[in-house]
């Protein structure tokens, strides 16, 4: 059988007040990405660029999405079927598939098998429904007696008998696009709230005698719609769910699930674990046989193999091979570790490199500097990169095998060359020579009977 030409529409111009957000609803942040990211994921092989109705003010959604959608304005919210009226300017294929852009739980299977289904059934309207223990404030779907699909009917506008209705409209419908526009213009807003649903363009298909098709998900439906901040937590928790899923069945080890967040778009390969209360977000990746955690916090970094990221945070940087990091380090944006690198508890790295076999093990702060092989910094070392006046930040160069002294300050721009030494407690101010020792202290004095004489006011 062939697949007639079908556009998508995803109703997102709602202003979700119970948000409480200047935030459109459907823009808020689900494991890295908008909400309604994942509903134009799951559609993208019915229609790579769908029509998407938004607010008037719609920058945002443009920020986000590019040219990727078709951008219908709702100036004002008037109802479901107010907005589908919207977005049918930019509809011209035989069918339009309507879903919400507050729901991305529903799968490309579910739109597929919703989809294949109706077409099959040479429906001329579809409505997708699901059973749910507690329906809650979601439209009750009405049938016969005997089964047959009658209509449907908004929680708010149902007599107490419908709202004991366990079936529910999972806001998904197919129309044949000639047949919606002929409802759309004889809807009449006969409701509480004075609005334009698109369910009563379903209604009036079943009073044409058309062919309506009724749809039961299969499976479980988890949940329909997201309106306030708890449901957006109900949402990403059931992502959250899938992802973790997806990564059990990769080979990925996470102790105690239920206190880690991992985002989307993060990939961890095999045997690695993640131990309890990270947080791996953004475009994390981690290879293999890698331990992060316990308490990490991994943003827009990349790990590579065998290594292991103890009680810190790593942003925008790349942890190679072989490498230990923390615990309490922050490994800051424009940061690159290579293999068998080590940073150690209570060191900050920004902007710098640390060579093969290289490490700063404890309470240094390492700026602006390219640091190369099999050098070993010194208990509180800093390299001394601002000058308070420029906003340039100076660079300080540390050579191979080069082992810098504890307590030592490098105040770049600074070179300190292949193998030398500087000593402890060193102020260094211009470059060390290669295999040189640099020392930069004041020389010890010590007065005899200082303390003795203080103390009787001499």
């Amino acid at each position: 059988m062939t697949t007639p030409a079908v556009q998508v529409m995803i109703l997102a111009g709602g202003l979700g007040t119970r948000m409480k957000s200047a935030v459109p609803k459907v823009l808020h942040d689900i494991l890295g990405h908008p909400m309604l990211w994942y509903v134009v994921e799951a559609l993208k092989d019915l229609d790579a660029q769908p029509v998407v109705v938004t607010p008037e003010a719609n920058d945002a959604f443009r920020v986000a999405f590019g040219s990727r959608l078709t951008y219908a304005v709702q100036p004002e919210q008037r109802g479901s079927g107010h907005a589908v009226q919207c977005g049918m300017e930019h509809v011209f294929a035989e069918y339009v598939l309507i879903c919400s852009g507050d729901n991305p739980v529903p799968t490309a299977e579910n739109y597929r098998e919703f989809l294949d289904e109706s077409v099959a059934e040479h429906a001329e309207a579809a409505v997708l429904t699901a059973r749910l223990e507690d329906a809650g404030q979601l439209g009750r779907i009405v049938r016969t007696q005997n089964g047959a699909f009658v209509g449907i009917v908004e929680a708010r506008d149902a007599r107490p008998e419908q709202l004991g209705i366990h079936e529910i409209n999972s806001g998904i419908y197919l129309f044949r696009s000639a047949e919606l526009r002929r409802w759309l213009g004889e809807m009449k807003p006969n409701n509480a709230q004075g609005e334009y649903y698109i369910t009563d363009c379903v209604s009036m298909a079943v009073q044409d005698g058309s062919r309506v098709h009724c749809s039961l998900a299969r499976g479980a439906w988890e949940m329909s719609g997201v309106n306030d901040r708890a449901e957006l937590m109900v949402a990403a928790s059931l992502l959250q769910q899938r992802k973790l899923d997806h990564l059990f069945r990769a080979g990925v080890t996470v102790d105690m699930p239920g206190t880690v967040r991992i985002d989307w778009d993060v990939v961890v390969g095999r045997d690695s674990e993640i131990r309890q209360g990270s947080c791996l977000k953004g475009s994390t990746r981690v290879g293999t046989s890698s331990v992060i955690g316990p308490n990490t916090i991994l943003i827009d970094a990349q790990v590579g193999d065998r290594t292991t990221v103890l009680a810190s945070l790593v942003e925008g940087s790349t942890v190679g091979s072989n490498c230990v990091v923390g615990p309490f380090a922050y490994i800051r944006p424009g940061t690159v570790m290579d293999e068998r690198s080590k940073v150690g508890a209570f060191c900050e790295l920004k902007a710098s490199s640390l060579g093969a076999g290289s490490k700063v093990p404890h309470l240094s702060y390492i700026g602006d500097a390219s640091i190369a092989e099999n050098v070993n910094v010194g208990a509180g070392t800093i390299t001394c990169n601002y000058d308070g006046f420029t906003r340039v930040k100076h660079h300080t160069v540390i050579e191979k095998d080069v082992f810098i002294g504890a307590n030592n300050n490098l105040v770049a721009p600074v070179t300190i060359h292949e193998g030398a030494y500087t000593a402890t407690g060193s102020t260094i101010t211009h470059d060390v020579p290669p295999e040189a020792l640099g020392i930069a202290r004041a020389v010890q004095v010590d007065k005899e009977g200082w303390v003795r004489r203080k103390k009787n006011g001499q």
